[in-house]
């Protein structure tokens, strides 16, 4: 089961959410004199397309209707031009008046509409030179370059312009405003290309530049919420021992006789003892007399009850009348089973970012712009929904755009969060929500999965040690739980020892399999193939 959990966990398709790009241009090589180049004869960007994109929705809540004004300004080298467009749409109200004559008859009465409709245009010009151009010279000596940019409508805005560095912050378009009754299923993806063009500025001393890009994208992972479907059953024993009569024999022998007995509960298919609630069992009521001892012991598989009664035999002197005691034991246990397979009631959702950086002409000046693909944030994301967000989420559009809202806040403090994990250590097989999954399924005190520490194969030895150290018994689920930084706290861990970690506890380490095993289910061994204790016997034997 653990195993089907986590293969459905890494062959899913995780959409984009937001991104952040990073775009920094510094000098090649060192000066003439050997030196690195000053700051003030780095490059720096002037200008960006674009700047900055937003969606303005031209709806009111009450439904007005607005006058709108285009106006053109534009201050050139020889003329002065302004221009002026103005659509009228403005509603003045209503007027109603009446006179009336009476008794014989007479009356009157007005209506009238005040507003403007229409349009009105402005312009003046004023020209104080001319000049006659070649165009086809003045084309070739005003444009250098040319290109044709492509890009989905999405919310960008960009920051650092005048500096080497330049960021742009890129979210999906929001929903717009339809009915109250339209649902959606989450945020919108940020799809289709998203093209940059930076004009940079270089230094007549600066002979080459190079350039850096890093990426960072949001994602959402949907963390489902388990719950076992829970029911209880009665187990009862009974043990009775009568005295044996001993009066036969010569003198007063007074004698003790023992009876013990146990009964075992086993759950039916389907069913395991649910041993995190009062660890399986709970004793209903003991009675009767004579009883030495009982106990109740319970596993995943099933619950035992076992009990201890004495009987006694007085043989007295005559006259006196001999006497017996008997032994008995009633006892009721209530254990508490549950479905081996927990149903999913909901989920949590979580966002986590990967980063990625590119560089050309140069050797990166920053150290992420080098390193591979990795995961470098993770955080828990607030939704308004139970179901899986951008599957089967039912959600409005006002809750939808919240949620969008949420997420680029929580990039944004993503960027130097305390929690971030250095660059290039964590891949997506080592993210923390992976491994929370797979440890709300292992953590039962009797999982087959959920071993101790020392059993974990393909730990490194020097990593067992430091953890044995702090925390002897602690189990695999336990340490699924931990988040990295914890680990790297408490055990005195590299980020590359805890990562190391947790690939151990995840199955991940250490000898692979054999390919054939993943076409039988869980468990189930093939013809011929020996289980790991007969192996392992075989092993010692020889």
């Amino acid at each position: 089961m653990v195993i089907e959990e986590y293969k459905d966990i890494v062959s899913k398709s995780y959409g984009c959410y937001g991104a952040i790009l990073e775009v920094a241009v510094a000098p090649k090589g060192k000066t003439e004199s050997g030196e690195d180049y000053p700051l003030p004869q780095y490059p720096y960007i002037v200008d960006t397309y674009p700047n900055k994109r937003e969606l303005y929705e031209l709806v009111s809540e009450t439904g007005e209707m607005l006058s709108r004004s285009l106006e053109n300004v534009n201050v050139r080298k020889g003329n002065t031009t302004m221009d002026s467009h103005e659509v009228l749409d403005i509603f003045g109200g209503f007027n109603i008046s009446g006179q009336g004559e009476g008794p014989a008859g007479g009356g009157g009465g007005s209506f009238g509409m005040q507003g403007q409709w229409g349009t009105r245009d402005i312009s003046q010009e004023e020209f104080t030179n001319i000049r006659t151009t070649d165009r086809s010279r003045e084309t070739r000596e005003s444009f250098s370059h040319t290109t044709q940019l492509t890009q989905m409508y999405h919310q960008l805005i960009s920051y650092h312009i005048g500096t080497n560095r330049a960021v742009f912050f890129m979210l999906p378009r929001p929903h717009i405003v339809q009915s109250e009754n339209t649902f959606v299923n989450g945020p919108l993806l940020l799809e289709g290309k998203q093209e940059f063009m930076l004009v940079v500025m270089r230094p007549e001393a600066v002979k080459e530049i190079c350039t850096e890009a890093y990426l960072e994208t949001a994602h959402i992972v949907n963390e489902p919420k388990y719950e076992y479907e829970t029911s209880t059953d009665a187990l009862t024993l009974h043990i009775e021992k009568n005295c044996e009569d001993t009066s036969g024999s010569f003198g007063d022998d007074p004698n003790f006789t023992y009876a013990e007995n146990s009964e075992t509960y086993t759950p039916p298919d389907g069913w395991e003892v649910d041993l995190e609630r009062d660890n399986g069992y709970k004793v209903d009521s003991v009675s009767g007399q004579r009883i030495e001892e009982y106990n109740v012991s319970a596993e995943s598989d099933n619950v035992t009850a076992y009990g201890k009664i004495s009987a006694r035999f007085e043989d007295r002197t005559w006259p006196q009348s001999n006497v017996c005691y008997k032994g008995r034991l009633d006892m009721v246990v209530t254990a508490y089973i549950r479905k081996k397979k927990p149903n999913v009631v909901g989920y949590d959702q979580d966002l986590w970012l990967t980063g990625r950086g590119v560089c050309c002409g140069c050797k990166p000046k920053y150290p992420q712009f080098e390193l591979p693909e990795s995961v470098v944030f993770e955080t828990p994301l607030k939704s308004t929904t139970e179901a899986p967000v951008g599957g089967s989420a039912t959600m409005n559009i006002r809750e939808a755009n919240q949620l969008r809202a949420n997420i680029g806040q929580l990039i944004i403090n993503g960027v130097n969060h305390h929690d971030r994990y250095p660059f290039g250590k964590v891949s997506f097989t080592d993210t923390q929500f992976i491994s929370r999954i797979i440890s709300k399924i292992v953590r039962t005190e009797k999982h087959r999965d959920n071993h101790p520490i020392a059993d974990i194969k393909g730990l490194d030895t020097k990593i067992l040690k430091k953890v044995v150290r702090v925390a002897p018994k602690v189990s695999r689920g336990k340490l699924l739980q931990m988040p990295l930084a914890e680990q790297v706290d408490r055990f005195g861990l590299s980020y590359d020892d805890a990562v190391k970690l947790r690939r151990a506890a995840l199955g991940l380490e250490g000898p692979l399999p054999n390919p054939r095993d993943r076409w039988d289910p869980p468990g189930q061994r093939r013809p011929g193939q020996i289980s790991r204790k007969k192996a392992s016997r075989t092993k010692k034997k020889n």
